[in-house]
């Protein structure tokens, strides 16, 4: 017989002076073992062996080529990977070595899963495969189809325009192709940002390895982070950025915080040179592709569009960082974002968590057909600064009408968007906020319209909470029904990182 135990706690006080709480448990009279999982408690019978043998591995592992499913008991607690599916009873994780470097699978399981790299020595130097004779002998075989000749001494060729194609197929198979190469500091410009201890972990990390794709949550400091980078080197850094409002924010950050190297921006018309170059990916590929660069910086590295990343990737320069917050990409070719900027790094967002630099905030998905009603009350209800996120601008307009409040979208330019910000409490706001504003002050998120069923830009919207100044802050989702079953899997990046998620049912 198993059961899950009801509790009721007593506590009674003798003479005044001692107090002495007392648990029973509604089951049959018997010896039990019991089992906890948060605060589940479940006992069997302590000779029923069963039971026994199914709570020492609660779930079920199945391989699929180069991912793996992992089938747990809700109950449990068990987590590891991106939920893809779930019932009444039963959740689905997808498994495969992007959530391994992404920090989404926990150290008890990681031998569950065949997730070790294929190989430990291969990497890419100067149009060569190189490792060690064994491996190189495997690879052969292996990615024949973008090798062209084996040369004693060398390595294996890589045929023309086949560097990327055989890149790609490395990071797939746990390999990252990027050589380490330790940098050679010179610390000539001045940084005045004081690094937290985590981030001094990371620097040190890069400058071991001259390339890394730094993983810190929203409000983590991965900007601070470069931009210590940038000072380490303190030679000729190009830093790429998928929007002009990115380009801005970098701007501003680099003129406040370094000195001693010129801030130069290449974006639509504006172009200025600089020691410190800030481009749009589309510029940096066309004016600036044909330079030499000491530092390349990408940021929102999961951002740009899958045909730039081959190119973005093999500019030339010693050393590459990559930023990002959401180590995933919607199309399924996470691996891009390793080809910028190799090591991943600072997976461990519960470790900034426990240490008290960032706050996850509770999550309230709200499932209703009367969504702007559901909106009009918590605008009305919950704190502010507030934001609401709507992306269809006819739905965002209408929002703006019925509560008030002014709608910020692409029409606006980021200077008149810090306006607004500044003078208003409650804002409804487009996608154009998802990136590049950093706004410390916000106590409620609410989504109100969406990007359909993206993963990335849930984590960034829940993100912008992460750092806020205040306790106490609130991410809320709105709904309809069939929104939730079209696009749910949104959610699946907010269950990744131990998100608390509360159903609210609204009614119609």
């Amino acid at each position: 017989m198993v059961k899950v135990a009801e509790r009721k706690v007593y506590e009674r006080v003798i003479r005044g002076r001692y107090r002495y709480r007392d648990v029973y448990t509604l089951l049959p009279v018997g010896s039990y073992k019991e089992y906890n999982y948060g605060d589940i408690s479940v006992y069997t019978k302590g000779d029923d062996e069963s039971f026994n043998a199914f709570m020492e591995k609660p779930y079920i592992v199945i391989q699929q080529n180069d991912q793996s499913l992992l089938i747990t008991p809700k109950w449990t607690g068990i987590r590891a990977g991106w939920l893809v599916n779930q019932n009444e009873s039963f959740y689905v994780y997808r498994v495969d070595r992007f959530a391994l470097w992404a920090g989404l699978i926990p150290d008890e399981l990681k031998d569950e899963f065949d997730l070790e790299a294929k190989f430990k020595t291969l990497r890419l130097e100067e149009g060569y495969l190189v490792g060690s004779e064994e491996e190189l002998r495997e690879a052969w075989k292996r990615y024949r189809p973008d090798l062209l000749r084996r040369e004693r001494g060398k390595g294996i060729r890589v045929k023309t325009g086949r560097i990327v194609s055989l890149s790609l197929k490395l990071l797939k198979d746990g390999v990252i192709p990027w050589t380490s190469k330790p940098v050679k500091a010179s610390w000539k410009w001045k940084a005045d940002i004081q690094l937290r201890p985590y981030q001094r972990e990371a620097l040190e990390f890069w400058l071991r390895n001259g390339c890394m794709t730094l993983l810190f949550p929203f409000g983590g400091g991965k900007t601070f982070t470069a931009i210590a980078a940038i000072s380490a080197v303190s030679d000729k850094t190009l830093i790429v950025v998928p929007s002009l409002t990115l380009v801005g924010q970098w701007v501003r950050a680099l003129k406040k915080h370094l000195s001693g190297p010129r801030i130069g921006e290449y974006s639509g018309e504006r172009k200025t040179e600089g020691d410190v170059i800030v481009a749009t990916y589309q510029t940096a590929l066309d004016k600036l592709a044909r330079r030499k660069w000491r530092l390349l910086i990408f940021d929102e590295g999961h951002h740009y569009p899958a045909p730039s990343y081959s190119r973005l990737a093999f500019l030339d320069a010693d050393y590459r960082l990559t930023l990002t917050g959401t180590p995933w990409r919607e199309d399924g070719h996470s691996e891009y974002i390793y080809l910028l900027g190799g090591y991943p790094y600072g997976s461990d967002w519960n470790r900034l968590v426990k240490e008290g630099w960032i706050r996850k905030p509770p999550v309230y998905l709200h499932v209703t057909a009367a969504k702007l009603w559901t909106l009009k009350r918590l605008v009305q209800r919950l704190a502010a600064p507030l934001l609401v996120f709507c992306d269809t601008v006819a739905l965002g307009k209408e929002a703006a009408k019925a509560l008030g409040i002014p709608y910020v979208y692409g029409v606006h330019s980021v200077k008149k968007r810090l306006e607004m910000v500044e003078k208003h409490k409650r804002l409804i706001v487009s996608r154009v906020f998802d990136e590049g504003i950093s706004l410390p002050e916000l106590r409620t998120v609410i989504e109100y319209d969406m990007l359909f069923g993206s993963r990335r830009q849930e984590a960034q919207r829940a993100g912008r909470l992460l750092h806020s100044i205040y306790e106490g802050t609130e991410y809320h989702i709105i709904m309809a029904p069939e929104e939730l079953e079209k696009y749910g899997k949104r959610l699946q990046s907010l269950y990744a990182r131990d998100f608390e998620i509360k159903l609210v049912k609204e009614g119609a």
